[in-house]
């Protein structure tokens, strides 16, 4: 029965259903509340009438003993008695030991009248016979035969009584079947308002209109912690949508201008004959425009599968000190040509945990930013160091260059920064800003970090610290190199 009313309340709303539950508890506990008080009110009526009864017997006792052996006096009493409660409907009677009658009231019904005490207890008793209720009692007299004396009354005037407090409590229950439903439906509405609320303003969201949050009412409950959580995650899809906009509108700027370069140059090419020299200077322009149109791309590659998830990586152990080596001998010759000093300071090897390709791209992007940034004469120097202590390696890449601002400091590992061109370090030029960006997601990768440290007109330090590899890494390989070397062995004795 359950079941078949849950499922039939799916596909209603949650105020809907809210208030159908709330008003069938209501219901249902109005319910149990009016047959409680019913089953008690009978009770206490019932058991105050047996306690007036009880009262009405003990006096008449107390006045045979007082009146006894005086039997008129006795009946006159009882009558007396009997005549102050008529209104209330009740009756009396006297029965000798072996039940005969010696008086009985007008009211007395003939089934209690003839119903012999000598089948009752011999003590004080309360008996229902038919619609009638009395209390029996032995009242003992010294030296003669006991009296019993019956008290009662008709029971309809109790349930009579009843009925009349049952017509209050049902008149109660109805109007509160009534209000229960309009009760649960407000209270519904106030406890589903805020998820209303939710509702609306996730329907007013578009991707050009991000600025929208949830209220938080203070309340500090379930309610307000989700608009706090939604709030956050509208604010951290707001900033990457903000960020992907200014990606795309910084590429699309840093694109123009070797695109526009690349056009004039075909269109003069196009336009008018040419000896061949100036054909073979239009033509190295051209290549260079696209040169630089290459990097540009591969840069974005670059910092789109960075930002990928499942990019795929290895993080093995690399020689730092053998890239270190490659990479300042593949700068020699542009330090030479532009008058600087480039000098390596990194004996033996250093195992970092990382990828190849990536770590000899960080140190060609360090050492192309810090040559083109140092006027001629200046020196630019790297660095490894082994730190045990900290378990990882520190390569540090040095210049005597133009420096850096303070107030750029903080952004040049941003995409595309721009900052004074006579005083940038990465964050302008031909590098298309995505040198330092591309370098800060390398380190990140490999699970090190990336400083920058700079002073005006006396240059810039940057350090990377990349975690070491252990000796236990290198296990799996030498291993197999000796597998390898041992199968050789047996091939060629």
């Amino acid at each position: 029965m359950l079941s078949r009313v849950i499922n039939g309340l799916r596909g209603t709303t949650l105020r809907t259903r809210l208030t159908i539950w709330n008003a069938a508890v209501v219901l249902l506990i109005t319910a149990v509340t009016l047959l409680a008080v019913r089953f008690a009110a009978r009770r206490a009526i019932y058991a105050d009438a047996d306690l007036e009864f009880r009262a009405a017997s003990r006096e008449i006792a107390l006045a045979v003993r007082e009146l006894d052996p005086d039997e008129s006096a006795v009946v006159a009493e009882m009558r007396r008695k009997a005549q102050s409660h008529e209104e209330r409907g009740w009756f009396m009677q006297l029965l000798t030991e072996q039940g005969r009658t010696i008086w009985q009231s007008d009211h007395c019904p003939a089934s209690v009248a003839t119903f012999p005490p000598a089948y009752l207890d011999r003590e004080e008793n309360i008996v229902q016979v038919g619609p009638y209720r009395y209390v029996r009692l032995r009242i003992e007299r010294p030296g003669r035969p006991a009296y019993h004396v019956r008290v009662g009354m008709f029971t309809a005037l109790l349930e009579e009584n009843l009925a009349r407090l049952l017509r209050i409590l049902l008149t109660v229950g109805l109007a509160l079947s009534m209000l229960a439903p309009l009760a649960a439906f407000w209270l519904a509405g106030r406890a589903t308002r805020p998820l209303a609320d939710i509702l609306h303003t996730a329907e007013r969201l578009r991707p050009t209109r991000l600025g929208d949050r949830l209220p938080i009412r203070g309340n500090s409950d379930e309610l307000d912690l989700l608009s706090k959580t939604i709030n956050g995650l509208l604010d951290s899809v707001a900033s990457h949508v903000d960020q992907q906009e200014q990606f795309v509108t910084d590429a699309a700027h840093e694109l123009r201008g070797p695109l526009a370069a690349l056009q004039s140059s075909l269109e003069v090419a196009v336009s008018q004959d040419q000896s061949p020299a100036d054909r073979q200077e239009l033509l190295t322009d051209m290549l260079e425009a696209a040169r630089h149109l290459s990097k540009v791309a591969n840069d974005l590659l670059i910092l789109a599968e960075a930002g990928s998830v499942a990019r795929p990586t290895t993080h093995g152990p690399v020689d730092l000190g053998a890239i270190s080596r490659q990479a300042v001998a593949m700068f020699a010759g542009v330090a030479e040509e532009r008058g600087l000093v480039l000098s390596l300071d990194a004996t033996g090897s250093a195992l970092a945990a990382g990828d190849p390709v990536d770590l000899r791209r960080l140190l060609s992007n360090l050492l192309d930013n810090a040559i083109r940034f140092t006027r001629p004469g200046g020196r630019v120097a790297v660095k490894l160091v082994d730190a045990p202590a900290s378990s990882g390696l520190i390569l540090t890449v040095s210049d005597t260059g133009t420096g850096i601002a303070p107030n750029d400091l903080n952004h040049v590992f941003d995409r595309f920064y721009k900052a004074d061109p006579a005083r940038s370090h990465g964050g302008s030029g031909r590098s298309g800003g995505l040198g330092l960006a591309i370098c800060r997601s390398i380190v990140e990768s490999s699970g090190g970090t990336i400083g920058i440290a700079s002073r005006l007109g006396e240059g810039t330090t940057v350090t990377v610290r990349l975690p070491a590899t252990p000796l236990s890494d290198l296990a799996q390989p030498l291993r197999a190199a000796r597998v390898s070397l041992a199968n050789a062995t047996d091939r060629h004795p």
